[in-house]
């Protein structure tokens, strides 16, 4: 694998916040509501599951695209053309990280635990930011890169975001179990979470 296809494939390596392949919640909004500590810990863990699922489909769609694109011509275009992929791809990650991430942290509600409001809102910022770096990264691409040297160096932006967003995810988790030890047990005791982590071992 070299090229595109390398990118392609660090960008999915950079959000190894924690990956699950778990359903989110049981499609309740909860938005502002107590909700039980299990419960809440199986659907914001189950939420995280299902966004990066998403972008490891990015990631795909991604080789995918690069596979195809140097087949077609192999000229010096296909940078160009990677770039407008990658573009449309942080498009869809900023997309799936509003949509999935954020409001599903938000419709997970409140735990019923000891700072259960301050433990939603440390999972919410996380999102949040998330989708503000990725916001930042997409205005980096707007400029359209005149060579292939320009073109990789577009990529760091969003590399970066979601390396960041891999750190403050696994921090913004154990913040939260150090807020009360209820929580540190629903997160350990959940199967989305537990899976969560297998994903990060």
């Amino acid at each position: 694998m070299r090229g595109w296809a390398i990118v392609g494939a660090a960008i999915v390596g950079a959000i190894v916040v924690s990956a699950v392949v778990a359903a989110t919640g049981n499609g309740r909004d909860n938005t502002g509501q107590t909700v039980r500590t299990t419960k809440w810990a199986d659907d914001v863990c189950g939420t995280v599951g299902s966004w990066e699922g998403q972008i490891e489909d990015l990631r795909d769609q991604l080789r995918l695209s690069n596979y195809a694109s140097r087949r077609n011509d192999g000229s010096s275009g296909d940078s160009v053309e990677e770039t407008i992929s990658i573009r449309q791809a942080v498009d869809r990650a900023i997309q799936a990280t509003h949509q999935t991430l954020h409001t599903g942290l938000v419709r997970a509600g409140n735990p019923d635990a000891n700072n259960g409001k301050q433990a939603a809102l440390t999972l919410q910022t996380w999102a949040q930011r998330t989708e503000t770096n990725l916001r930042v990264a997409k205005a980096e691409l707007k400029q359209k890169p005149t060579s292939p040297a320009e073109a990789f160096q577009a990529l760091v932006a969003p590399v970066q975001a979601l390396s960041r967003s891999a750190l403050d995810g696994r921090a913004s988790f154990k913040a939260v179990g150090r807020l009360d030890p209820a929580l540190a047990s629903a997160l350990d005791g959940s199967r989305n979470c537990r899976d969560l982590m297998k994903e990060e071992a």
